[in-house]
């Protein structure tokens, strides 16, 4: 079972069978959905118990493990520039493909820490819009060609955003769409 109680801007989440207690904030979530309803985008929000992996959330989504919008923070070593890379979640990012894809040898996953300062979100909970963040997004094509909608956490690992349309996403975050995935 899960305890969850909200602060003035942080959830606390105890989960049982992750002893570890995680801190979320609401600021990137509350941004995400006025950025949507600004943007005139439908979708159906969905309030969970916290999911860790995207196999948990397109379980309890009820949705297929392709829909959900999987980002990662990557950041370059040589300059130290941070990027979200999105994909398909059930697909495996290629780290050959896509350090090609940027000329970057050094390319790799940001921290938990650096995850958390640059975008107030726990890992996990990531929305796959890089620009909520000032950083570029890339888009694996198997996410724009898998279906109609895609699904995602939206900042928190307790909220989903679901059936949103591909086009919509498409159209308000402008990513660059290549192929980093297998």
């Amino acid at each position: 079972s899960t305890q969850s109680t909200w602060g003035s801007q942080n959830k606390v989440l105890i989960m049982e069978s992750d002893p570890k207690v995680v801190v979320e904030d609401k600021e990137t979530h509350e941004k995400l959905i006025k950025y949507l309803e600004d943007n005139k985008v439908e979708y159906k929000g969905l309030e969970h118990a916290p999911t860790k992996t995207s196999e948990e959330s397109a379980l309890v989504r009820g949705v297929p493990l392709a829909s959900g919008a999987k980002a990662m923070l990557l950041k370059d070593g040589k300059t130290d520039l941070f990027l979200l890379a999105v994909f398909s979640a059930s697909r495996k990012m290629s780290w050959k493909l896509i350090r090609s894809l940027l000329n970057s040898k050094k390319l790799g996953m940001a921290s938990e820490e650096e995850v958390w300062k640059l975008t107030k979100c726990v890992t996990g909970a990531v929305p796959p819009f890089g620009s909520l963040f000032g950083l570029q997004t890339y888009v694996d094509k198997s996410l724009t060609e898998q279906g109609e909608t895609i699904n995602f956490n939206a900042g928190l690992r307790t909220y989903s955003v679901t059936n949103m349309r591909v086009e919509d996403y498409l159209r308000i975050e402008k990513p660059n769409v290549c192929e980093f995935t297998e």
